[in-house]
């Protein structure tokens, strides 16, 4: 189809604009860094927590069963055997005493090595002493952070898409918006072990040719990786259009299909620019000096501005899309209606 009389849309923003746009976002409206910034404080004056007692319980538990079976073992066997308890329990005795690790919402200190505060107050230390509660505990951290997460990010799209809705409304509608996110969040990561899981299979029994199985592998990885882009901008078709979960994953192919490179470079930049100011910048500050507030502060604005910038990119080339698809639709109307009169003439 010649597209010389279509009336072309405005073009959509770029990616250094988006960028640029998401920033602005996060500076002209810092209540939206509250969040982030009040969990990292709640983490860095809260309870500590070791997994130390849980991790040498089941080394201590591995030990039970291996010594009566190592007795039919060979003497290599046997010190293979003690060489890598000896290991493990060397891990075990080296698990430090951590920050709350709670996901799902950007944080400097979260999962961090704790140390000291810069005041005189010691907070107590949760020691877990079990592998039962290793799991709960981390669970019940999981769902924290991703309810915290679900908000945080709810609050961003809002911003983003200028609802002037109020809390009432807000509050209203997060209930159907976690179920989704939580649907999401867990059958995203199940579809991508599937579709990940031929390729294992096929390497297993090319484990005798080194090179082979670990091509097979990394080809499996960068499918999965190439099928989950498709499906990155889901989120932001859940709350910057009220789109189910199904109708967000359609739009979401859409939209990348459409804007592949551009969608590349946008979550490239974002994971380069969230990694190296976290590793190399916001990190230096010793977490037992109050030098690490600001790390805290230039970490929440970054993350929040990277994730704002995803939404603005994906608002205007959805809509975009869509203006480009009614034209398209419009102008085949008219060639349609210009042959029907050409035949009738």
């Amino acid at each position: 189809m010649s597209l010389e009389n279509l009336e072309t849309p405005t073009p959509p923003v770029g990616v250094i604009e988006s960028l640029t746009q998401g920033f602005e976002t996060a500076a002209g409206h810092l209540l939206l860094l509250l969040l982030p910034l009040v969990l990292d404080l709640a983490i860095w004056v809260g309870p500590r927590i070791t997994f130390r007692p849980a991790v040498e319980s089941l080394v201590e538990s591995y030990v039970s069963i291996w010594e009566p079976l190592s007795l039919t073992l060979t003497d290599d066997y046997q010190q293979l055997g003690r060489r890598r308890i000896a290991l493990m329990m060397e891990f075990a005795h080296s698990r430090p005493t951590q920050y709350l690790p709670v996901w799902g919402i950007p944080s400097l200190l979260s999962g961090r090595e704790a140390s000291r505060l810069p005041f005189n107050f010691v907070p107590p230390t949760w020691q877990i002493a079990n592998l039962p509660a290793m799991l709960g505990v981390r669970l019940l951290l999981v769902v924290a952070g991703l309810l915290l997460g679900g908000l945080y990010i709810t609050l961003i799209a809002r911003r983003v898409r200028n609802d002037g809705s109020g809390p009432r409304q807000l509050i209203a509608h997060l209930p159907g918006i976690f179920f989704q996110l939580a649907v999401f969040v867990v059958l995203a990561p199940i579809v991508l072990l599937i579709l990940f899981l031929p390729f294992v299979l096929i390497s297993i029994p090319l484990a005798a040719i080194p090179p082979l199985d670990q091509v097979v592998l990394w080809i499996g990885l960068l499918v999965v990786l190439w099928i989950g882009l498709f499906g990155v901008f889901t989120i932001h078709g859940m709350l910057i259009n009220d789109r189910s979960l199904p109708g967000a994953v359609l739009d979401s192919v859409r939209v990348v299909q459409w804007n592949m490179p551009a969608t590349m470079l946008l979550f490239l930049l974002v994971i380069i620019l969230d990694a190296a100011l976290k590793a190399y910048v916001w990190s230096l500050p010793d977490t037992s000096t109050w030098w690490v507030l600001l790390g805290m502060g230039g970490r929440a604005f970054i993350v929040t501005g990277l994730i704002a910038a995803t939404f603005v990119f994906y608002k205007d080339r959805y809509r975009y899309w869509q203006e480009m698809r009614e034209e398209l639709l419009l102008e085949l109307e008219r060639r349609r209606a210009r042959r029907s009169r050409n035949q009738q003439q």
